[in-house]
């Protein structure tokens, strides 16, 4: 019943119980149903399964279900590996900070079932490794933002048989530095122009946002700066992501410029796959919108026990389906959910239907 229900839109125990109400002739048909179970009940559910089995069933129920699309870079996956605040499941009254969540997604795919909670923003990189490690990454190319540029989560990558394509900002403050000395000399030299090069030109809404980024295959400047004793030493190739932002404000055109860097492990790659995948990470960002605008994440205010987690679980498992969804998948999530309330039927389709007739049923 609540994974109905948070299909239809709905994970607050006391939306869940109305939901069912709703709809008692159904559940009673299908379940043996003999009351609506009051909203303690659904919070009980929700707050005491065991988070961890059921992410692991949903994801393998996901893949035995649903033929995988995702989009390959050379023959790799690209996993996206991002933070994301729930605000609601604070205390802010009691000075408790929001409560965040890591989450993963697979380029073509959306954010899978796999999350781990984590307390403050600030303990993110501490609790990288072990999510890192839920995952194989056998032919897997890792994002992730500037806080996963570290020696712990780097090891944890290469265990599990990944790779990575990382930013480097000023929590790498020697790397920063030993990159940003290396462009300088290329561009006083006139070679920073001979580098492989890829650009992306995006236009939208009168904004016009250009990125192009140049790519250093010569890195034993940074091993002779650096050493190899650190992650350091696996850094095959540097990229140097620029980015111009062209809009109008009062009536004047404005231009913005801004330039990071970004490290890989990874040989054979192109400058137009590096920008490709960085600008790919930026979709698990979008899926965070949808997530808190659409399914009202930032807004959910049960915190106690495993509430907090469990209810992200059944609202990625609700965007895994959306996706999967062979009427609306290229529709919008609010279509997605509005179509699931009117119709219940819809929703035991997307579940079932396949298993039902594979078994004749």
């Amino acid at each position: 019943m609540c994974i109905y229900a948070v299909l239809a839109g709905y994970s607050e125990a006391t939306d869940i119980q109305y939901y069912v109400e709703l709809n008692m002739d159904y559940f009673k048909e299908r379940l043996g149903l003999e009351h609506v179970p009051s909203h303690d009940t659904f919070s009980r559910v929700m707050r005491l399964t065991d988070f961890s089995c059921l992410g692991n069933s949903l994801d393998e129920w996901l893949k035995e279900a649903f033929p995988q699309i995702y989009e390959l870079y050379g023959g790799k996956m690209v996993l996206h590996i991002d933070g994301k605040a729930t605000r609601g499941a604070s205390e802010k009254s009691h000075g408790e900070n929001p409560i965040y969540q890591l989450n993963a997604m697979y380029e073509g795919e959306s954010i899978g079932v796999k999350t781990k909670q984590v307390g403050a923003k600030t303990n993110e990189a501490g609790c990288l490794p072990d999510f890192i490690k839920m995952f194989n990454l056998t032919d897997t190319i890792v994002t992730i933002d500037a806080m996963g540029c570290n020696q712990n989560v780097i090891d944890a990558i290469h265990q599990k048989g990944g790779s990575y394509v990382l930013p480097v900002k000023e929590n790498q403050p020697n790397l920063f530095a030993c990159i940003q000395d290396q462009v300088n000399k290329l561009e006083e030299e006139g070679q920073f122009a001979t580098l492989d090069r890829a650009e992306i030109l995006s236009k939208e809404h009168g904004r016009i946002e250009r990125n192009t980024l140049s790519l250093i295959s010569d890195t034993s400047f940074v091993y002779e700066e650096l050493g190899t004793d650190s992650f350091f030493g696996s850094v095959a190739r540097v990229g140097i992501l620029d980015k111009k932002v062209i809009t109008e404000k009062n009536g004047q055109e404005v231009t913005e410029h801004a330039r990071s860097f970004i490290v890989t492990d990874l040989e054979n790659v192109s400058a137009d796959d590096v920008l490709r995948i960085k600008k790919a990470h930026w979709n698990i960002e979008m899926q965070h919108w949808l997530l808190d605008i659409q399914l009202r994440e930032d807004r959910q205010t049960a915190r106690r026990d495993n509430s907090v987690v469990n209810g992200a679980i059944l609202r990625r498992f609700c965007m895994m389906l959306r996706k999967h969804d062979e009427e609306l998948a290229d529709k919008p999530m609010k279509r997605f959910l509005m179509a699931n309330v009117a119709n219940i039927r819809r929703i035991e389709e997307l579940l079932f239907g396949k298993l039902f007739r594979k078994q004749g049923v």
